[in-house]
C-alpha cells in the first residue's frame, strides 16, 4: 500500500513525493536498513543476518522520498500474543528529521498493522528517553505495559509500551505475511 504526502520539503528545499510502502524481500535492502540503523542508534539494532531475516519473515515498512529509502520500521508478531505486533525498530535518516515525517510514518505503519487484523502493537523504549516516552504516549496513544530489566543485556532497562488498535474479536488476525 502506498501513502503519499505531496509537496514535502526535503534537504535543500526540494519537493519530494513521500510514501510508506511494505518492503518486499530484496537482499539489497539489507545494506540500506543497516545504514539508517547505524545513523540512528548508538548501538546497532541489526546485523546483516538479522536484517535479512526481518525482511523475509517480519514486516519491514519503508519511508520513501521519491524512490530513496529515508526511513525504516521493522515489525514482528508476538508469539505470546499472536494478534500483537512488536515494533523492533523505527528510524528516519538524518537530514529528514524534524519535518513530522517520523510521526506520519509511524501513524501509517500502525494503520497498516490494524488493517492486517492486529489488535495491539508493542514497543520498547529507554526509560531515560523522557521525550520519546511522552511522544509515544501523547501523540500515538501508547500506554505503559511493563518493564524489561536486563532483557537485552545486563544493566539495560526498557519500558514496554502498548497501544490497543482494535478490540479483540472471535475472528483470527490475518497473517502479517498476507
Amino acid at each position: 500500500m502506498n501513502y503519499s504526502l505531496r509537496g514535502d520539503q526535503g534537504p535543500g528545499g526540494r519537493s519530494y513525493r513521500i510514501r510508506c510502502v511494505l518492503a518486499e524481500h530484496r537482499p539489497e535492502l539489507v545494506k540500506q536498513i543497516l545504514d539508517i540503523d547505524m545513523m540512528t542508534f548508538s548501538v546497532p539494532t541489526f546485523s546483516r543476518y538479522t536484517a535479512g531475516l526481518m525482511l523475509r519473515h517480519g514486516r519491514t515498512y519503508l519511508l520513501l522520498a521519491d524512490d530513496e529509502v529515508i526511513g525504516t520500521c521493522e515489525v514482528i508478531r508476538s508469539f505470546d500474543r499472536p494478534s500483537e505486533g512488536v515494533i523492533v525498530s523505527k528510524s528516519v535518516r538524518p537530514g529528514w528529521r524534524g519535518r513530522g515525517l517520523g510521526t506520519r510514518f509511524l501513524n501509517e505503519v500502525i494503520a497498516l498493522l490494524e488493517q492486517a487484523g492486529l489488535h495491539s502493537v508493542l514497543l520498547y523504549v529507554s526509560p531515560t528517553n523522557h521525550h520519546g516516552v511522552r511522544i509515544y504516549e501523547e501523540r500515538f496513544g501508547f500506554e505503559k505495559a511493563g518493564e524489561a530489566t536486563g532483557e537485552f543485556g545486563a544493566g539495560e532497562d526498557w519500558l514496554v509500551l502498548r497501544r490497543v488498535l482494535q478490540a479483540p474479536s472471535t475472528a483470527q488476525a490475518t497473517s502479517l505475511q498476507d
